[in-house]
């Protein structure tokens, strides 16, 4: 093999180049020979001819009259010549010709950039990494709005399914789902649609076949599987005559079927007790078939399992009741949506016509409304502006991720100035360097980029372990062709981003320039403005970042300092649902409730104890009270039916009255407890005490005392009006028909001296002494509870505060980055301020006034951006203003003093210069 670096060296001596410059041309330009070289012998030439044809194939790359060096560089220009005679063309050296050329010139410049990034390894895995974690959380995060904003929903044309609603305005309920005889007078009236779907979500006890448990069911119309285009694995699908009464078949979850059943093939017509009523089983849905579907404001749980509908006699007489029934349609080709609301207008005065003459004269203006929004909006709108929030964030995590990487790409072309000028000096145009220079950050910008997309792999499939547990991101994140893309998209917009600085850096730089001993100082200078650009980016970037971490923070601390206004220490809760089969007296659910809490209130450790229809930021019931004198209804009022003591064991305090006791009995006068912002709501200038509320037409109820406001959904929702009654009070009647439910799935809660978790078994003991079917749900401490309540904004304050915490850090290490060359640049400069008489502190507040400079305009524009983009915000921050100045003005001083520690090791390295050393510097 030829030794293509002794002849090299050769044609170099007379240049008297350092000796690390020179083994470095040397190492480029052998390579470059021996690379032809192997392509001729491949091509079946010898080894002589395959060396006389790399040296005789070469064309003059420079004419003499087209290289005017300046005459001081003569030398080298007669050396790089001579050398040319040489050396074959490399990728720096003229691309013209056709495509072959073209890519062979491109193919020679990606095996020189890569031998350029594996002299810098740890450049180049800093970068890659750097990359990696940007592209990787964008293609994450991406892969999640994909699956919930972007890609249809997983039903046949599911971009023309709409969800119905109904809505009675005038009493405080704007959006509801349908009443069974509501909707048997709209599936009547209406024309448009020529097939609805209905479903209905109900807890369950199941048994037969293993330990009793609570599970999901979901009523579902026999016309609902099939408008979905869903069709069991197993067994058969619903029939329309199976939605009467009558028909007791049930189709299985593939998850419950695995999960309780083990996925016997024989599943298929056994039979279950579903709240110990027999059901068969006629079938099996598929694995990826999920439904109702999560998010949904109403039955927005998926089932275990569903059955038919079917609505008793009783039901479709409920007028003014039980709006429980969700409803989904498909827009029939040709159909918009405002054409199909004006028909729902149409009808909701048909339907309302149907109520009973006493129910519509009873509230003055009683208007139905019928609403129709797009099956898509309403499953995904609850996360809608979380999702492209943190799309946004994490966007600007990758470009501050770019200018930082520019930064250094920008540094580190500083190094090269020397070979750039003799690669340019052997033919290379400023095309082909500024393409070389791009490909480097191509090859960067991939590698990080196939990094990043297995680190999106990891991040999605972390996911479901970190989410809470009542959001509703619970799709399963599949990464289909567009997010591939996605990811190759912002890798090649990287690349572009991050290499387009040097490239343009190196096509602006003059030949002779780095070849002369003082010319320096305009590249230089050239080179630092641009990195004081991206380093100003990178902060005002950053600062939107910080600007929206520090809103959810100071909002997060304040949902915290919110009293839920009762006390949930020591509070154990239970759900213990009586199934209506078994228990289908009022009679009988109070002997067991009554038991129940006579023998729970006995156990070691317990305080006190109380059952109720629900708990504190748990509501379950809301209805419209009458009020006496008043000419309207109460809106949104919900109400808690209570046993024992409810309001001290939960420790609700009491302000005016008298909480219930035991005269408050069946028979007694008819009493509520309210809370106090319904009396204010209510009696706003009056005392509460000893008024009147109804509900319908039921007796009138006396105020009897008035209770603290109590938190019903979460601790950031708005106080709602709330009404407590005494369930020995109930109407038999009432309690046999038990429309909402509640009054077989009442809450046992215990108040305990010691760890409350710890009685659990105990209280689970009492409950199977009374039954020892029963499945007891959601056992659970009050202080859990009120931690899933503000889980989604735990989440996200900590997924936001973490991509803040990362871009802070990039941003500190870019203005670093900055002012250590910026030091190493002026270190001249530097040394004669020093030799005329400049103090070490005037050097460092002279280097610290740089960064500081540059980190203030950052945070200027920054301010001025986050001002407008900080509205979009605003749904997910409570008690605090989009516009908080606070949260601005902490942010702004952090960044700065983040910008002042970065710069602190520059400005002590710059008073650390030798004044004589510096003098002599080049």
């Amino acid at each position: 093999m030829p030794d293509w670096k002794e002849e090299i060296s050769k044609r170099l001596e007379p240049l008297k180049l350092s000796p690390p410059r020179e083994a470095e041309i040397i190492e480029e330009l052998s390579q470059h020979l021996e690379d032809r070289y192997q392509e001729l012998l491949a091509s079946g030439a010898t080894e002589e001819q395959a060396r006389i044809a790399a040296l005789e194939e070469l064309q003059p790359l420079i004419a003499s009259h087209n290289n005017p060096l300046p005459t001081r560089d003569a030398s080298l220009a007669q050396a790089l010549r001579s050398v040319e005679q040489q050396v074959p063309a490399n990728p720096t050296v003229s691309g013209g010709g056709g495509p072959a050329n073209f890519i062979s010139s491109f193919w020679q410049d990606l095996r020189f950039a890569f031998r350029i990034l594996r002299k810098s390894p740890a450049f180049t895995a800093v970068a890659i990494l750097t990359l990696a974690l940007g592209i990787g959380a964008n293609t994450a995060i991406f892969g999640i709005v994909n699956a919930v904003l972007l890609r249809p929903l997983p039903f046949k044309d599911s971009t023309r399914l709409v969800l119905l609603h109904e809505g009675l305005p005038k009493i405080g309920f704007p959006r509801m789902s349908f009443s069974p005889p509501d909707l048997a007078v709209f599936q009547r009236e209406q024309k448009l649609f020529s097939v609805l779907g209905t479903f209905l979500n109900e807890r369950m006890d199941i048994s037969g076949q293993g330990q009793p448990d609570r599970v999901m069911v979901t009523r579902v119309s026999a016309t609902l599987f099939p408008m979905l285009g869903a069709e069991p694995m197993l067994g058969r699908a619903f029939t329309p005559q199976e939605d009467a009464p009558g028909h007791p078949v049930a189709i299985l979850s593939y998850a419950l079927w695995q999960h309780r059943y083990g996925g016997s093939a024989k599943i298929l017509g056994q039979q279950i007790e579903l709240d110990r009523r027999p059901y068969i089983i006629i079938g099996v849905m598929p694995r990826r078939f999920v439904f109702p579907l999560p998010g949904l404001a109403d039955n927005g749980l998926p089932a275990d399992l569903w059955i038919p509908p079917a609505m008793t006699p009783t039901e479709l007489q409920e007028w003014g009741g039980l709006y429980l029934t969700s409803v989904v349609a498909r827009l029939p080709v040709g159909v918009t949506l405002n054409q199909a609301q004006a028909e729902l207008n149409s009808l909701a005065p048909a339907i309302l016509a149907n109520y009973p003459a006493a129910m519509r004269n009873s509230i003055p203006g009683l208007a139905l409304d019928i609403s129709a929004s797009p099956f898509h909006e309403e499953a995904v709108g609850s996360v809608r502006t979380l999702l492209l929030l943190l799309m946004a964030a994490v966007g600007f995590v990758l470009l501050i991720a770019c200018a930082n990487i520019a930064t250094l790409l920008l540094s580190r072309s500083a190094t090269r100035q020397k070979e750039i000028a003799v690669r340019t000096a052997l033919g290379a145009t400023r095309a082909r360097l500024a393409r070389q220079m791009l490909t480097e950050g191509f090859l960067l910008a991939f590698a990080g980029g196939a990094l990043g997309f297995l680190i999106a792999l990891w991040i999605t499939s972390l996911l479901p372990s970190i989410l809470p547990s009542n959001t509703a991101l619970t799709v399963r994140v599949a990464f289909s062709g567009n997010v591939f893309a996605f990811a190759l998209a912002v890798s090649i917009l990287v690349a572009v981003l991050f290499g387009l600085a040097p490239a343009l850096q190196v096509s602006s730089s003059r030949l002779q320039t780095p070849l002369q001993e003082s010319g320096r100082s305009s590249t230089g200078r050239s080179r630092l403005r641009a990195q004081q650009f991206f380093v100003t980016a990178e902060f005002a970037l950053a600062l939107v970042l910080l600007v929206g971490a520090g809103l959810l923070i100071r909002s997060f601390a304040k949902l915290l300092a919110t009293s839920p206004g009762f006390r949930p220490d020591h509070l154990l809760t239970l759900n213990v649902p009586l199934p209506r089969q078994a228990y289908a007296r009022a009679s009988q659910l109070r002997e067991f409730y009554e038991q129940l809490l006579a023998k729970s209130a006995t156990l070691p450790g317990v305080e006190s104890a109380t059952i109720s229809t629900d708990l504190p930021l748990r509501a379950t019931e809301f209805v419209s009270f009458g009020v006496e004198g008043h000419g309207k209804g109460l809106k949104a009022t919900c109400q808690t039916w209570v046993m024992g003591n409810y309001f001290q064991t939960v420790g609700i305090s009491l302000i005016r009255g008298r909480w219930f006791g035991p005269e408050d009995r069946a028979g007694s006068l008819p009493v509520t407890v309210i809370s106090a912002y319904t009396a204010r709501t209510l009696w706003p200038d009056q005392d509460a005490l000893g008024k009147r509320i109804r509900w319908g037409g039921g007796p009138w109820q006396t105020v009897i005392g008035i209770v603290a406001d109590v938190k019903q959904s979460s601790l950031g929702a708005p106080f709602v009006p709330h009404v407590y009654r005494p369930y020995s009070q109930a109407d038999d009647g009432l309690v046999d028909d038990d429309p909402f439910g509640d009054w077989h799935a009442m809450n046992l809660v215990l108040r305990t001296h010691t760890d409350p978790l710890s009685l659990a078994s105990a209280a689970i003991a009492q409950v199977r002494s009374l039954d020892l079917e029963l499945a007891v749900a959601n056992i659970r401490t009050m202080d859990q509870v009120i931690s899933s309540s503000i889980s989604g904004q735990k989440f996200n304050t900590f997924l936001l505060g973490a991509f803040a915490g990362v871009a802070l850090l990039l941003a500190a290490i870019g203005i670093y980055g900055v002012l250590a060359y910026s030091v190493s640049q002026r270190t001249h400069e530097i040394g004669i301020r020093m030799a005329l008489g400049a103090q070490r502190a005037g050097v460092m507040r002279l280097i610290l006034a740089e960064g500081t400079r540059l980190a203030l305009i950052g945070t200027g524009i920054g301010t001025v951006a986050a001002f407008f983009l900080m509205r979009l915000m605003s749904s997910l921050l409570y008690g605090v203003s989009p516009l908080d100045p606070v949260t601005f003005i902490a942010v702004a001083v952090v960044l700065t003093a983040a910008a002042l520690a970065a710069c602190y090791i520059p400005a002590r390295r710059a008073t650390r210069v030798d004044p004589m050393v510096a003098l002599r510097y080049e």
